[in-house]
């Protein structure tokens, strides 16, 4: 897998919009958040622009995209946004100028579409971590500092109280994953997820209880767990209800969809959509362990290209 360089003081970084629209009161926030940090922020055409939804036209948003891709003085993409909309353009994007001079790109939700499609036709690890978006509920120290950490190079380790329903073990391999509707919707694309001796985050918001447990008979089906090392489940926020009751709780759902896999399974980290988003690398070498007093996760990054 191929690690982009850390970043350094003084460094520019690109701020842009490939989803929905982001309220400006949010983007402001990040640029000072990021010049806090000693870094430049550079904002694309598709802050501020608007187009239903979406934060301008798919063309725009693509063109943002694929001039910050190529510039070689930026060395960092944050997304400020999830929501949808990165399925319309990841297609049309030309990625070689990034494989020779890769740089960190950062987000999660819709993301997942970028995570997946750099870790899977190009080998290059990425951030899932948060955004300009979670602003809206404040600012969140325990998040962006994780994040901050991640992007300079220093040491990133978490330990996780224990769960009830965790299964205890231990792996090694690198991070792969993000929101599970998002990993089926790229199921069977070029932008599918690789989940072969790899260790599989997963996180979700705002979906039934029927379709949380689709999503992941779909995900076995298509044997997505055969070859995994490990499961590592984050926030689970707004799951609703079904009528009739579907008589199981998210994460029991989720256990009973693995449970004729021998992986370690963490419950209850951090990361996704919720109150605290904890800056994790996809495709940097990490060892998991969970046992009876709970889990730790430590990442072993190299020094970059």
């Amino acid at each position: 897998m191929i690690q982009p360089p850390f970043l350094q003081p003084g460094d520019s970084v690109a701020v842009v919009s490939t989803s929905n629209f982001t309220e400006q009161a949010y983007i402001d926030q990040l640029v000072e958040i990021l010049k806090s940090w000693g870094l430049k922020p550079v904002l694309g055409k598709s802050i501020g622009a608007r187009q239903g939804s979406f934060a301008g036209s798919d063309r725009l948003r693509q063109q943002d995209l694929q001039e910050m891709l190529d510039r070689p003085d930026i060395k960092a993409i944050f997304e400020t946004m999830g929501g949808y909309g990165i399925i319309r353009i990841v297609e049309d994007l030309d990625f070689n100028a990034f494989k020779k001079q890769p740089k960190w790109v950062i987000g999660y939700s819709d993301t997942t579409f970028l995570h997946s499609h750099l870790q899977g036709m190009l080998n290059v690890a990425s951030l899932q971590a948060t955004m300009a978006a979670d602003l809206e509920v404040g600012y969140q120290k325990m998040s962006w500092e994780t994040l901050r950490k991640a992007l300079f190079g220093e040491k990133l380790a978490y330990s996780v109280a224990a769960h009830p329903l965790n299964r205890l073990g231990e792996a090694k391999g690198t991070l792969t994953g993000g929101t599970l509707s998002i990993l089926c919707n790229a199921k069977g694309t070029l932008t599918d997820t690789d989940t072969n001796g790899k260790i599989l985050f997963l996180e979700e918001t705002s979906e039934h209880k029927y379709r949380v447990d689709s999503y992941l008979q779909s995900l076995k089906r298509a044997r997505k767990f055969d070859y995994l090392r490990g499961l590592v489940v984050g926030n689970l926020t707004e799951i609703e209800e079904d009528d009739p009751p579907f008589g199981m709780e998210a994460e029991e759902i989720i256990l009973e969809a693995v449970k004729d896999y021998d992986f370690p399974v963490c419950f209850g980290f951090p990361a996704g959509h919720g109150p605290v988003n904890k800056a994790l690398y996809f495709g940097v070498p990490l060892q998991l362990k969970v046992t009876e007093s709970g889990s730790q996760i430590t990442f072993k990054p190299g020094n970059g290209i």
